[in-house]
């Protein structure tokens, strides 16, 4: 049947390809062995669990050798801000912090509060390597909703995929991805061997609304 299809209120999952070169190299000789490695997230029963470190800090000022990286990656962000988002204050980064997976471990699926945009770029990945996105809608209160749940196991004759609650999203070493840090986001059983990442948020500089100054 002819038909248009429009995705109201999309919300924007943004990749941004960003040189990498000798990060991973970077974190293998210097961040990991440094003192100041955060505990486990959380994966308890897990023989390798997911590992952050300095997640409540910002490897950009603990690190000189990453400032350049950083200022590439605020400006990805401000690009997906005010360029993709429409937003027209600048962002600054909040905290940005590693995290190590060997295979086996996992990441639940949550958020981020106090911060307006997320992101991470990935440095070690292989055909495994994926996030997954849980969409947001029907997980509040704030309405009487009344679902007939679509089928998730049937493919959908058309291509579409607005359907899932759970959307994979693949990843390749160098993607940087941006989205809206109120959006869960995870990935089930890790199957990259020393699968490393690099995350971050960000907070405007100024706020329009009841929060300005």
């Amino acid at each position: 049947m002819k038909h248009e299809t429009t995705p109201l209120f999309a919300l924007p999952l943004t990749l941004i390809n960003i040189e990498h070169d000798g990060i991973a190299e970077f974190f293998d000789s210097t961040v990991k062995p440094a003192a100041g490695r955060a505990n486990t997230d959380g994966t308890t029963g897990y023989k390798t669990p997911l590992v952050h470190y300095h997640n409540e800090q910002n490897v950009f000022e603990i690190y000189d050798e990453l400032q350049d990286l950083g200022r590439r990656i605020r400006d990805a962000a401000n690009f997906v801000y005010r360029d993709v988002m429409n937003h027209e204050t600048q962002l600054r980064i909040t905290n940005a912090w590693f995290n190590e997976c060997e295979a086996g471990g996992r990441q639940y699926m949550h958020n981020h509060c106090n911060s307006v945009i997320s992101g991470t770029l990935y440095l070690r990945t292989d055909e495994h390597s994926h996030i997954q996105f849980q969409s947001p809608y029907g997980l509040n209160d704030f309405g009487n909703l009344l679902l007939d749940e679509p089928n998730m196991n049937r493919p959908n004759r058309l291509g579409y995929r607005h359907h899932f609650k759970i959307v994979a999203y693949k990843v390749d070493a160098g993607a940087c991805l941006f989205w809206p840090s109120h959006l869960r986001h995870g990935y089930a059983e890790n199957r990259t061997p020393g699968r490393l990442s690099l995350s971050f948020n960000f907070l405007p500089t100024t706020f329009n609304c009841v929060y300005k100054t």
